[in-house]
């Protein structure tokens, strides 16, 4: 059986092939341009494992526009450190605590797995650690402290009104998150030439929560548990204890109240599977326990 086409037909095929041609160079086209852009960051500085005072691989970037950004890449083979580290960040947007946004890439040429990514939150203003700015001001080192009390009024005394609310409102997110490694160097403070505070910085390192090395059997212990011995710093240990302690001195979490299809959704969209499961049952679990739900 044979067909005739008139010339209309026919050009109307040909001018359709044109234009998917035409569609598929730009989508090709587009493709490359996002890979030049994921390409043209250049490593500054290689901050090795234990060389930055943590145990994560960082490298310090600079992209042809002069703009630094920070990478982090895993702690061991299977640790999911860039996921908890992406994942603890919407879990801050979601309760309303400011915090350094990260995103998931894949930058071959530092790991050949993702590695999460974060702009330098410095910008060109001068930063450093709220222990060291604590020691500068106060003359004395937290770190001598033990009575976790004491050492929250003095980190308080420094820090302005907004700023407090800030750095508790961190703590009680860490307590949701199960982040057991929030000690006063991850918490960083701008200043100005003078040395004088200018504003805390948002949340930031958050990658060792939601049993980001540690597998499964971890997390549904910690639910059976209730999230009591999961290790936290610098005020108390565990997380409940430090939970209690910053209750005790007045502070409540002044975190957004959210309802538990939305916590699943955050989740969901870092993990999956059983871990998933696990991790919404534990972070349901504990913004209950702070009445967030």
């Amino acid at each position: 059986m044979s067909y005739l086409y008139s010339t209309h037909i026919i050009d109307t095929i040909i001018a359709d092939f044109q234009t998917i041609e035409r569609i598929l160079e730009v989508s090709v086209m587009e493709k490359k341009r996002l890979i030049d852009e994921a390409n043209d960051k250049n490593i500054i500085r290689e901050m090795s494992m234990g060389g930055s005072g943590g145990n994560l691989p960082k490298w310090l970037l600079e992209d042809t526009s002069g703009v630094r950004y920070y990478a982090k890449g895993r702690s061991k083979q299977g640790s999911l450190e860039p996921e908890a580290e992406i994942c603890a960040c919407k879990l801050a947007e979601l309760f309303g605590v400011p915090a350094i946004e990260y995103e998931l890439v894949n930058m071959p040429e530092l790991s050949n797995q993702p590695v999460c990514l974060c702009k330098d939150y410095s910008n060109g203003i001068k930063v450093m650690s709220l222990y060291r700015y604590v020691q500068g001001v106060t003359g004395k080192n937290p770190a001598t402290i033990m009575n976790g009390r004491e050492k929250l009024d003095l980190v308080s005394s420094v820090l302005t009104k907004k700023d407090a609310e800030l750095h508790i409102s961190i703590l009680f997110l860490d307590y949701i998150v199960g982040n057991r490694d929030r000690h006063l160097r991850n918490f960083d403070v701008r200043v100005d030439i003078n040395g004088n505070l200018l504003d805390l910085v948002p949340m930031f390192d958050t990658g060792d929560s939601l049993f980001a090395s540690e597998n499964e059997t971890s997390i549904y212990r910690a639910n059976l548990a209730g999230n009591n011995f999961i290790q936290s710093k610098p005020y108390h240990n565990p997380h409940y204890a430090q939970a209690k302690l910053l209750k005790e001195a007045g502070y409540s979490p002044l975190l957004n109240p959210v309802d538990k299809e939305s916590i699943y959704r955050t989740i969901n969209s870092c993990f999956t599977g059983n871990r998933a499961k696990l991790l919404n049952q534990f972070v349901v679990l504990n913004a209950g326990r702070l009445g967030l739900l």
